[in-house]
């Protein structure tokens, strides 16, 4: 019971959770035709929303000095149609160069492992598929899954996680070795400011900052919820949307020093021939007229704005262009993910991240100068996207001691590998058009 109990305790994201994160444990083999001849290989396997992935392998010899762990990154990829497109129904995640997890991380002799998933249309996601290997030759193995499950939290016994993990792995502490304290009486106080500005009445790229828009207050609301804060919205967007609503909406945040404030932009942007290296806000209602000087913000503008309030945290975000005027946020393919594990979050690293008493500024946006953003209006921005799923995926079991330096770092590195996905204009020649260059910029302070 009291396993059970700790485990309830623990995996805060439940029933109304943003997931962003799949667990699996799959028994599968290669070869043989008789039971004797086949060597069944047990496996855990991590898959995050933003492309990445963890797998250990556990295998159980006749002698605990035949046995072991190993493991390896996964990275994602998808397959290619006869013209050598992305063919975005079939995914794969492939694992290699494993090592010892229990032998002082030394190179594991091992093959590299590919788990196939195929696109599921009635459910918008992935399912497993296949599982595949190479031998010594490097020709193709098929392997064949014999057991396969979704892992929930009433997976993860202390029995289970030490067939995969040793007790100073970091999923182990976060379940078993670390003691979980609650938000104080005063911390409960603080609150969360959180303006969200999108132009969601543009003709072009209105249904994706809607979408934006939507997930974002969506996704920061729960995080108020389950650290039992105060969530204080506001929102500027459709007619509404010029310079001047958005200094009012900026100066009506009134936050103490224990409070957040996160700004969130979704909409156009533009850079010009300066030293400014994040975008020009372009809040003209009508995009047919010409641009005035009371018709921008430049972001670090808005960044100073907020950085000299007196909140403990200030995130600072915008999803737009990086380029000149005349070019527009691109469409981006629209990416399922595999079905999604009932797994919470750790409530240290949200406390961590959102509750840190030490004060924290970050100013962060889609592109850098001379690039564009990609999105739809299915996903809304790739960069908002990949932004939440860094939260999702750094706030999760698997990890101690986060910060926002690595927050932003995922951000920019998967920001540019899902946006390589999509077609946009290449900054060195605006007349061809290749797979998308967008690197996230920030500043952290």
């Amino acid at each position: 019971m009291k396993t059970k109990n700790l485990l309830t305790a623990l995996f805060i994201f439940l029933s109304n959770a943003v997931y962003a994160q799949s667990f699996y444990e799959m028994v599968f083999h290669f070869g043989g035709t008789k039971p004797s001849e086949i060597s069944y290989i047990k496996a855990f396997y991590l898959l995050n929303d933003d492309g990445t992935g963890d797998m250990r392998i556990s295998y159980t010899g006749a002698t605990p000095g035949e046995s072991f762990i190993i493991e390896c990154g996964l990275k994602q990829g998808f397959g290619l149609d006869k013209e050598k497109n992305y063919d975005y129904s079939k995914m794969y995640y492939t694992g290699k160069d494993f090592i010892y997890v229990d032998r002082e991380n030394k190179p594991a002799e091992f093959p590299p492992i590919t788990f196939w998933f195929k696109y599921n249309e009635e459910y918008d996601q992935y399912d497993p598929w296949a599982v595949m290997s190479k031998d010594l030759k490097g020709n193709t193995l098929q392997g064949l899954i014999d057991e396969l499950k979704l892992l929930e939290d009433k997976d993860f016994t202390k029995e289970f996680v030490l067939t995969y993990f040793t007790k100073d792995d970091e999923i182990y502490k976060n379940l078993f070795a670390t003691n979980i304290r609650a938000l104080t009486p005063e911390e409960k106080k603080s609150k969360m400011y959180f303006l969200v500005v999108a132009d969601t009445d543009d003709e072009q790229i209105g249904p994706d900052c809607l979408k934006d828009k939507e997930k974002q207050l969506a996704y920061f609301k729960k995080i108020a919820d389950k650290l039992e804060i105060g969530f204080i919205p506001s929102e500027l967007s459709g007619k509404e949307l010029n310079r001047n609503n958005l200094l009012q909406r900026i100066d009506a945040i009134t936050p103490t020093k224990n409070d957040i404030v996160i700004f969130h932009y979704s909409g156009h942007g533009y850079s010009k021939n300066d030293n400014r290296q994040f975008p020009y806000l372009d809040l003209r209602y009508d995009k047919d007229i010409p641009v005035r000087e009371g018709d921008e913000i430049n972001m670090e503008d808005v960044y100073e704005l907020i950085k000299n309030k007196p909140g403990r945290l200030n995130l600072v975000i915008s999803d737009c262009c990086n380029w000149h005027l005349s070019m527009s946020n691109m469409q981006s393919a629209n990416i399922a993910n595999p079905r999604p594990s009932p797994v919470g979050l750790s409530l240290e690293n949200m406390k961590a991240l959102f509750m840190d008493p030490n004060r924290t500024s970050l100013l962060i946006t889609a592109a850098q100068k001379g690039e564009v953003s990609a999105g739809n209006a299915v996903s809304g921005g790739i960069f908002s996207g990949q932004f939440r799923d860094a939260l999702q995926k750094y706030m999760g079991i698997n990890y101690q001691n986060i910060t926002w330096e690595q927050i932003t770092q995922n951000v920019r590195t998967q920001t540019v590998t899902v946006a390589g996905y999509s077609n946009c204009p290449r900054p060195e020649n605006p007349q061809v058009i290749g797979a998308c260059k967008q690197t996230p910029v920030y500043k952290l302070n």
